[in-house]
């Protein structure tokens, strides 16, 4: 028997901890008294989280990344933050002070207070973050997508996994393309404003840092629809960049991973109102398919239906 991957052990914990209190979606929403009460864990461990060259101040702005992200695709504001950290003991006093300094600043940039944590010994750093906030109206969960929506994403797709390819792999590229792959690799930036502003009219969200193929499967499966995509949602270059280098593109971009965009399902009837939205903050809005009866997602390829099945990042797996 092969060993459990991350999708496996989420199933083993949720059927031991009772489906009501452990649902599969970017943050949990308790409810305490009359107010909703919303929490989000992530980890990043240095030595699958952390691409080759990143400096430590940015280690600590992706681990608050992560989750940010995924409260920016339920358009909740995070306030408070605490973190665990496991730290090498070859971590100068130095490296501790840039550490400091990436948490310091990108808890500012986001708008949140780290407000405590722990601190061990490990023999790589690794980084837990908690964060929480509250809100009282309605939050989109990942199965909400309806029968007639729009499915669309709040960015491109494919320049993560681009930036990777050429500094790990050696593929080619121009040094302008390489430099804006590696600054989105390096710095990712979550769409936190555009989810707190459009948040509202979704029917269903996620966040893709995943990548974009488990994002839509996901969504798929918990709204029990057809996903139906008939675009990429990328750019020119990225397709300049695959076909140099003799790479599929729906690897590039359904497969990747680390984009920390909002993948989400909208009605007709308020598309405008997130167009407006998205224009106004400047967010590059790829509206990429729509929402049908049936299941699985599809790509419309020569006017014929091909199965899109999960590819991307799995802890344990990949």
């Amino acid at each position: 028997m092969k060993n459990p991957d991350e999708r496996e052990i989420i199933k083993i914990f949720k059927k031991r901890f009772g489906k009501s209190r452990f649902l599969s979606d970017d943050v949990e929403v308790l409810k305490i008294g009359s107010s909703k009460f919303i929490a989000k864990s992530d980890m990043l461990v240095q030595s699958t989280d952390v691409p080759p060259g990143m400096k430590i101040q940015d280690i600590a702005r992706k681990s608050l990344v992560s989750c940010v992200s995924d409260f920016a695709c339920k358009g909740v504001k995070p306030v408070f933050a605490t973190i665990a950290l496991a730290i090498p003991r070859d971590f100068t006093q130095r490296m501790i002070n840039q550490l400091a300094d990436g948490f310091a600043s990108s808890s500012k940039e986001f708008g949140l207070q780290i407000v405590g944590g722990d601190t061990n010994q490990g023999k790589e750093l690794v980084i837990e973050v908690s964060m929480f906030g509250a809100g009282n109206k309605k939050i989109p969960s990942r199965g909400g997508a309806k029968t007639g929506d729009i499915i669309a994403t709040s960015g491109p797709f494919g320049y993560d996994s681009s930036g990777l390819k050429i500094s790990i792999n050696g593929y080619k590229a121009n040094p302008q393309f390489f430099r804006k792959c590696m600054s989105k690799v390096m710095n990712p930036t979550p769409r936190l404003e555009f989810g707190l502003q459009a948040a509202k009219y979704f029917s269903s969200s996620m966040d893709s840092s995943d990548g974009l193929a488990i994002t839509l499967n996901d969504m798929s499966e918990q709204s029990k629809k057809r996903f139906v995509i008939f675009g990429f949602p990328t750019e020119y270059d990225v397709i300049e960049f695959a076909a140099k280098n003799k790479i599929g593109l729906k690897e590039l971009v359904f497969c990747g991973g680390e984009e920390y965009e909002i993948v989400f399902t909208v009605s007709p009837l308020y598309l405008h109102l997130v167009r407006k939205l998205a224009k106004k903050l400047r967010v590059p809005l790829f509206e990429i398919g729509y929402v049908a009866r049936g299941k699985n997602v599809v790509l419309m390829e020569k006017f014929k239906p091909k199965t899109i099945k999960r590819c991307g990042w799995i802890h344990l797996r990949s």
